[in-house]
């Protein structure tokens, strides 16, 4: 028998270097199963793990786990992995919410990307906090520009981790990131151990990875209702996730990345405000929220204070 921390650790390991969602642990009749909806990943244990279909399992509950696996070389040397943070995960509060056991939380300067403010979720619809008539519903991505930066965060969490925070960031391209000293511009980390960072994807990516009506199409999975962030979009009248209209930050999340940036000092907030573009590619944080300063004032609703609350 495995305790209960021991299995768990097994199972996401083998998730990210095996790529499967269904194991049997070592040892023994015992295994898991991770199961998959837009923005939850859950394990649950179970016995007689070799009378399921594995198959059929991972076909049904789990299309693809791809970005499950961390670019090998952000996993440090005692199986961590290194994240790197630049809007909602500057809060090491929010980190929490994900990756409870996180360790090395420390400004970092990225190179040859960029802030934006281009892509929406439907998490923000969900929760009441996008506004859909002034077109505030976007959120944060880093997208490559060679002569840019930003100041972000850095921090390292265990491997059985990582797929809970992967699938909180689904819709992006996970791509491995030189993290910098802001002061010495030195490399942080172990050498040769990048950081994940959350690189701006594509819907066509994205729904071939995750979506079952381009999955299953023309299966009896097919008909089944998907989950994925694009056709959770598509419900509340988006109809993409990585647009090239002109939308502008959902305000209560703006507010939450400011404050983020701002615990964590004045040069972060600085750079948060100055290196941080509306979808025009244009227009800085700062700009915009100088035309509209009642932003910084758009208070979250109170049951989600503290998970926007910077």
């Amino acid at each position: 028998m495995h305790s209960s921390k021991s299995w768990r650790k097994n199972a996401a390991q083998n998730i990210v270097r095996a790529g499967w969602s269904a194991y049997s642990c070592e040892g023994g009749e015992e295994g898991v199963i991770v199961s998959m909806t837009m923005r939850l990943i859950k394990v649950e244990k179970f016995s007689n793990f070799s009378s399921l279909s594995l198959n059929s399992m991972t076909r049904n509950t789990f299309p693809s786990i791809t970005s499950l696996h961390p670019p090998a070389n952000t996993i440090t040397s005692d199986n961590f992995v290194s994240i790197v943070g630049f809007g909602s995960l500057l809060s090491k509060n929010s980190a929490l919410y994900t990756s409870p056991n996180l360790r090395n939380f420390s400004v970092v300067r990225v190179r040859g990307y960029r802030r934006v403010f281009a892509h929406t979720s439907p998490i923000f619809f969900s929760r009441n906090i996008a506004r859909k008539e002034t077109r505030e519903i976007a959120s944060l991505s880093v997208e490559e520009c060679e002569d840019a930066s930003f100041i972000g965060c850095r921090f390292e969490i265990p491997m059985e981790e990582y797929p809970a925070l992967a699938m909180r960031e689904a819709e992006f391209n996970f791509t491995a990131v030189v993290t910098r000293d802001v002061e010495t511009n030195e490399v942080v980390g172990e050498e040769d151990v990048k950081s994940v960072c959350c690189v701006r994807g594509s819907d066509a990516l994205y729904t071939s990875q995750y979506c079952k009506k381009v999955l299953f199409e023309g299966r009896e999975e097919d008909s089944s209702k998907c989950e994925c962030v694009k056709c959770a979009l598509k419900e509340f009248g988006e109809p993409m996730i990585w647009t090239d209209e002109l939308i502008f930050p959902t305000r209560t999340y703006c507010r939450h990345c400011v404050l983020a940036a701002r615990g964590l000092g004045k040069a972060v907030e600085d750079d948060f405000l100055d290196n941080t573009f509306l979808a025009d590619r244009k227009t800085r944080l700062r700009e915009h929220l100088e035309r509209d300063p009642s932003i910084l004032e758009e208070l979250p609703p109170e049951s989600l204070a503290v998970r926007y609350g910077g």
